[in-house]
């Protein structure tokens, strides 16, 4: 899956508001690549994280399969500082298969990303290609949302629900509301939007957005991430870095990985 030119268009107004986990990943790439090493995003959509990532002072990369975003990407890019230009870059790829010349201190995939892997042989495709492309000692990192298992049943995935109504400084006001069900055998959350965008209070253009999505409880992410030869170095239960088997209530789950040594 990878978002289409209307979906572009609207993804940064419809996730304007989502700032909590920047100065996580700021924070953990300085600590990771220092402003020697490199770090490398997958799914770097529009640069929400990584440019950000970038004004921190690390180098870094970012491969995101929809030509779309990275048109968008590139815009912003063209406009940063000159000193952020230099340690950025971008280009189209598959999480699952990408082939780049080097090897990165740090891989990264915020947001959910990951899960929009819905097979299990296309999510150790990409952990086989993450793996190959980490420096001797590197780590991968993921963040995924900790399924809530009162909400997979009942009357609440049968109804649409207003998601946002927001208007911007440039006159243009974006409309969005949603409905979900979830296949618990495949554990795929399936979502679909209805997004409305108007301009100085004209409707100009309305469509649909679906997207699937997997979602992983912890100890599933556990072997799967040794099943594609990787140790976990840490557990997170949010951006504080607070191990996730001490919390009362994780709500997200943050994982470091390294590769398994073969010694």
């Amino acid at each position: 899956m990878h978002y289409h030119q209307l979906e572009a268009n609207i993804y940064d107004k419809v996730y304007a508001g989502l700032k909590a986990d920047i100065p996580f990943w700021q924070n953990f790439a300085r600590e990771k690549c220092g402003e020697q090493g490199e770090a490398l995003e997958l799914a770097c959509g529009t640069l929400r994280v990584m440019l950000p990532v970038a004004e921190a002072g690390v180098r870094v990369t970012g491969i995101d399969e929809s030509p779309y975003m990275l048109e968008l990407a590139q815009k912003k890019i063209d406009a940063a500082d000159e000193n952020v230009r230099a340690r950025i870059s971008i280009q189209q790829g598959d999480m699952r298969s990408f082939e780049l010349s080097r090897r990165f201190d740090l891989i990264y995939i915020p947001f959910n990303t990951f899960g929009i892997l819905t097979t299990s042989a296309d999510q150790l495709a990409a952990l086989a290609s993450i793996k190959k492309h980490l420096a001797p000692d590197g780590v991968f990192a993921l963040q995924v949302f900790f399924p809530d298992v009162t909400r997979m049943h009942g009357e609440v995935l049968k109804r649409w629900q207003a998601e946002m109504d927001e208007t911007f400084a440039d006159g243009s006001r974006v409309m969005r509301d949603s409905v979900r069900g979830v296949d618990t055998r495949k554990q795929i959350l399936s979502v679909t939007w209805r997004n409305k965008e108007y301009q100085d209070q004209i409707l100009v253009r309305e469509f649909i957005t679906d997207l699937d999505l997997s979602y992983f409880f912890p100890r599933e992410l556990e072997h799967l991430l040794a099943r594609a030869g990787f140790e976990i170095v840490h557990f997170w239960g949010n951006y504080e870095r607070q191990d996730f088997w001490k919390m009362n209530e994780p709500w997200i789950q943050i994982v470091v990985a390294r590769p398994i040594s073969d010694l």
